[in-house]
């Protein structure tokens, strides 16, 4: 997997470990990869593991997928510079401009992917498919910082697809919807890898909520 160039810096993850049963932290059914970034930022470790994703599946050819990967550093040094001119905090009109440049560059992640296709009209992703780009570019970028190995990350990705392949298997068996409770264990794998990730990533600091570069 070949992580998109990022100066992790200005990128900062917060990430809050799954609670434990009975903690009344978090219901059973809320996501829990707890990554709290701005909305941008949010959106730029999801759009970075659509490109990992394809890029592994086989949709997207090696040199769509480093272009796509340079739109993404392009898109990240705007929002490092609008940051820097606003104090740290993105203007009400440069937030808007980067989620124009980000939803030009969802469309074309998806075309590239599709043979060309027009993105569809609803972008809207399920919660588990959502959940799966985000973990895919939290493994990326994590890699590229140097949190973990080439092995580990190989590692976590193969178990990332796994869920993926259990994902389409229950579709396919409802009907191209998951039922309640196949989202639900769904949801158990993906909380357990989300936590995985983290522990994999930071092992010295273990089940400790921790401000990182993802």
């Amino acid at each position: 997997m070949t992580p998109v160039t990022l100066n992790s810096g200005t990128i900062q993850e917060t990430y809050a470990p799954v609670p434990k049963p009975g903690s009344g932290v978090q219901s059973a059914d809320a996501p829990a990869d707890s990554v709290q970034l701005s909305p941008a930022a949010l959106r730029e470790v999801a759009l970075t593991g659509r490109v990992a994703i394809n890029g592994e599946a086989g949709n997207l050819t090696s040199g769509q997928t480093q272009q796509l990967y340079g739109q993404i550093s392009s898109i990240h040094q705007q929002i490092a510079t609008d940051l820097q001119a606003g104090g740290g905090t993105l203007s009400a009109t440069n937030a808007q401009a980067i989620q124009q440049s980000q939803n030009q560059l969802s469309g074309t992640i998806y075309s590239d992917a599709h043979d060309g296709a027009p993105p569809p009209s609803d972008p809207n992703a399920p919660q588990a498919a959502a959940r799966e780009a985000l973990q895919a570019g939290r493994i990326a970028l994590n890699e590229k910082a140097g949190n973990l190995s080439s092995d580990q990350a190989q590692q976590l990705g193969s178990q990332l697809g796994a869920i993926q392949q259990q994902i389409a298997t229950d579709e396919q068996a409802n009907g191209g919807t998951l039922s309640s409770t196949g989202a639900q264990a769904i949801n158990q794998l993906q909380n357990q890898l989300s936590q995985q990730i983290h522990e994999t990533a930071h092992p010295a600091v273990g089940s400790e909520p921790i401000v990182n570069p993802a």
